[in-house]
């Protein structure tokens, strides 16, 4: 019986990071069989509802186990955001204008209650992983990132037999998602991470494959043209380039380079836009500033926008409903020509109209306390590549939404930025042989 003690005792550390491995293989794999047709979009959110339940008892296994060992579980004010969020997600979706669609998620979306208590469980369980194991985890997202960008090259360049979408006759760069916007996120997602290890990594062969890893990953964001994620990597570049003052490092200045050789190579083969959107863009914007208001700008978002901002006030204090946001117009969905809406291309908008303003507020909140404590951790322990893909999602945020194809991604890599500190002699005993935490 001792020998078996001793054999968990061993085994169990390895065994949260194995089971977050499993959830982020779920959502790839899941994502792949329905963009081969093979698995419906309903089922796919549905194997997150299912994997919620588990996630739960996990977490409280987790709390339980601690405190038996004398390990005080430091409950902190995202743990109080975190759980003011839920209360509020539950008040929306008694109050909500269809119920069943705030628990399960608008068809299409598929985006509810449940699916957003999956992407917190992932948060929780992985604030409870051990530093030495997250490193793991960022790499294991970076495999997946990598895939869908190899999957979504051969796409538009037409290399073997691939699920492709056309838009205007063109091909679309989607990777295993139906949208460019959705896989563009998970590339930056995957571009900031390499970049971020590439500053940590000593040994010279990984500091080679992060650069390629940087060139492969530039070279799929390009091919999404999708201005909403270029914003995100513009943040990244300027959080980056201030760490390098900061720190010193002048000559990790250099990674540049990595991010111009392939959008010279796209751009001159014609594979990208995202050079006349960049231009167009900064057009709109003076125009914006004048105060020229065109509700085509943005790819229509300044129009979903300012229809949105007028119901508001209606709506303000528990929102219309989770995943309601089609709607919130009364008997018609906002449209313009042919195409009709159901997210607000603004996921801090759409948490405010279908949520409430108290949710918003607490949403912020849960984002802020996170970033500043990532940055102020990066600065620390040098660890940017956990903090860079938070806040490059978080700004490419403001022009995209949430997708069950990439959310839970992110959700992982904002529960890395949390270091759950445990109380206890435990603690204290690891924190005297282990000075460098």
């Amino acid at each position: 019986m001792e020998k078996i003690k001793k054999i968990i005792t061993k085994i169990e550390p390895f065994l949260l990071p194995i089971y977050i491995v499993l959830n982020i293989l779920y959502v790839l794999i899941g994502s792949y069989y329905y963009e081969i047709k093979s698995l419906s979009y309903y089922k796919f959110s549905k194997g997150f509802i299912n994997l919620l339940f588990p996630n739960i008892i996990i977490l409280i296994y987790l709390i339980i186990s601690k405190i038996k060992k004398n390990k005080k579980v430091n409950f902190n004010l995202i743990d109080l955001f975190l759980l003011l969020i839920i209360i509020f997600s539950f008040i929306s979706v008694l109050l909500a204008k269809k119920v069943d669609v705030a628990l399960y998620g608008m068809p299409g979306r598929y985006e509810g209650l449940y699916q957003i208590c999956y992407y917190f469980s992932l948060f929780m369980l992985t604030t409870f992983i051990d530093k030495k194991y997250k490193k793991i985890l960022s790499y294991t997202i970076l495999i997946v990132t990598c895939i869908e960008t190899i999957y979504a090259y051969f796409q538009v360049m037409n290399i073997f037999d691939v699920v492709r979408y056309y838009r205007n006759n063109k091909v679309w760069a989607t990777g295993f998602t139906t949208n460019p916007n959705f896989y563009a996120t998970i590339s930056l997602l995957g571009l900031s991470t390499s970049i971020g290890l590439l500053f940590e990594e000593k040994k010279h062969i990984l500091k080679i494959m992060l650069s390629c890893l940087i060139v492969l990953l530039m070279t799929g964001l390009l091919i999404s043209n999708t201005m909403s994620c270029v914003v995100g990597l513009l943040v990244v570049i300027i959080y980056t380039f201030i760490y390098i003052i900061v720190k010193k490092k002048y000559l990790y200045f250099s990674f540049i380079i990595l991010l111009i050789i392939p959008t010279i190579y796209i751009a001159s083969i014609n594979k990208t836009t995202l050079l006349k959107d960049f231009i167009k863009t900064t057009n709109e914007t003076k125009e914006i500033v004048s105060g020229n208001i065109d509700g085509e700008y943005g790819t229509k978002r300044i129009f979903i926008w300012t229809k949105t901002l007028e119901i508001v006030p209606k709506n303000i204090i528990h929102g219309v409903g989770i995943d309601n946001f089609y709607y919130a117009f009364g008997d018609k969905p906002i449209s313009k020509g042919r195409w009709f809406f159901d997210k607000a291309h603004n996921e801090y908008l759409q948490v405010l109209i279908t949520e409430g303003i108290f949710s918003l507020i607490s949403y912020l909140s849960f984002f802020g306390i996170i970033v500043i404590r990532g940055i102020k951790e990066s600065f620390k322990d040098n660890k940017i590549y956990l903090i860079l893909p938070v806040i490059g999602y978080l700004a490419q945020a403001f022009f995209n939404i949430s997708v069950i194809e990439v959310a839970p991604y992110f959700y992982i890599i904002l529960g890395l930025c949390v270091t759950r500190n445990l109380g206890g002699k435990a603690n204290e005993e690891s924190k005297r042989h282990n000075t460098s935490t």
